[in-house]
């Protein structure tokens, strides 16, 4: 078993292994060490017999509550490897065979460990002497942005990109890997866990086909050729994430291209002077202009809402189309209250199908959506009455989810238990 071990921990030496042996994930040696101290979990071994010297450190957490352990690990800035069993162990014949599942990252943590209403970003950037290309994806929600620039200020432009959406872990190439003040800005200003990921897996032929096999060949061509830098760095984020995830992340679909003076760009020490989404003194959302405004019901409202702070319009079009639904709103108070209350109780639909395609969703979490579901037919009839502009096109474009709804309805219990093995 130790030699299974040894083998699947050479692979993956940049993380902390989760070895499954039945109801607990095991760490040893190295890993044991490191967790015990960073987990306060107490040290043993199976080889007493030994010199203290020779015994092999273990320790391990319950399988079931994994989670709480694995976000600590994370929020430290570790990458932990999960490792199961791929066979029925009373069907196996000697060993049972194991393998990685999923490594788990600071950008790639499931939603259960994450604040409802903020954005966990994962993002990758490619350099080179002539361009730069960034992209920024939340696997929660399966939503993705991408940009490109080019010429003597590029830099500039991709340091305000990341103070923009902070990201949490970040992919580079060669490029930006050598520049010292990219890194900076990532690790000691933003806190993020930063790592050279090479150059081949940001190839342009490869990455053009993965780009076109994930988001579909319209979303791709909306990638501009003459810089391809974009189509690099999101090619090579997404070899990032098929590398890592291990699994189905069909729900990453929806691809944003935004070009230079789309948004108002502004540098890390305006955001932070402008006190946008967390104060200087403290970093916190209270005290913040984020925290005036924010009376959103839904985690998913409150999402939208920070993203739109932190890239303020520059269209007049745009504006004007987000204000006049804002206008309509606030003349009409008593059909506003009725909608604010139709949205009280929806949960959160993105991250929880998110869960549903992760394979990480429980009953509860089926449960919860169902609850959501339920809500649609009395949240489109509260929209009814604005049925001009931007809230006209919301209403009419609300899909009610009939289907799924029935088929949850028929298939899961009023009240489901935590696991699906009950």
């Amino acid at each position: 078993m130790m030699k299974q071990y040894l083998e699947i921990k050479e692979q993956n030496k940049d993380a902390i292994l989760f070895f499954r042996l039945g109801d607990f994930y095991e760490m040893f040696n190295e890993d044991a060490l490191l967790a015990s101290q960073e987990l306060d979990l107490t040290l043993t071994t199976r080889d007493r017999s030994r010199p203290e010297e020779e015994r092999t450190p273990m320790c391990g957490v319950p399988y079931h509550s994994c989670d709480g352990y694995i976000a600590r690990l994370i929020a430290k800035g570790y990458k932990v490897a999960i490792c199961e069993q791929t066979e029925d162990p009373a069907a196996a014949k000697g060993l049972v065979k194991r393998d990685i599942i999923r490594v788990v990252t600071p950008g790639t943590v499931d939603s259960s460990m994450l604040e409802g209403s903020q954005s966990n970003y994962i993002c990758a950037v490619y350099m080179d002497g002539e361009n730069a290309g960034l992209c920024f994806c939340d696997i929660t929600t399966g939503k993705t942005h991408a940009t490109a620039f080019s010429g003597p200020d590029r830099l500039v432009h991709v340091c305000n990109e990341l103070g923009r959406f902070s990201p949490a872990e970040a992919v580079l190439n060669d490029g930006a890997f050598g520049r010292k003040e990219l890194l900076e800005l990532l690790r000691e200003k933003l806190g993020c866990r930063a790592e050279n990921y090479g150059e081949r897996r940001f190839a342009l032929e490869s990455a053009a086909r993965q780009v076109e096999k994930q988001y579909g060949a319209e979303a791709a061509a909306r990638l501009p050729r003459s810089n391809p830098a974009a189509m690099m760095a999101l090619g090579g984020l997404l070899r990032y994430l098929y590398e890592t995830q291990k699994t189905d992340l069909s729900h990453i679909r929806e691809l944003e291209y935004y070009e230079q003076g789309r948004f108002m760009e502004l540098d890390l020490s305006a955001r932070r002077n402008l006190e946008l989404t967390a104060t200087m003194r403290e970093n916190k959302k209270h005290g913040s202009l984020l925290w005036v405004l924010d009376r959103t019901r839904t985690a998913m409202g409150g999402r939208m809402l920070r993203a739109w702070l932190e890239r303020p319009l520059l269209s007049v079009a745009a504006i004007n189309r987000r204000l006049s639904a804002v206008d309509a709103l606030v003349k009409d108070s008593i059909n506003r209250e009725e909608l604010v209350l139709a949205l009280a109780g929806i949960n959160d639909m993105e991250r929880l199908i998110g869960r549903v395609v992760y394979g990480s969703a429980g009953g509860r979490d089926l449960a919860s959506l169902r609850a959501s579901m339920a809500k649609l037919p009395d949240l489109k009839d509260k929209l009814a009455p604005f049925a001009a502009g931007r809230l006209g096109e919301l209403y009419r474009d609300l899909d009610l989810l009939e289907d799924v709804y029935q088929l949850l309805c028929e298939a899961i219990v009023d009240e489901p238990p935590f696991s699906v093995r009950e």
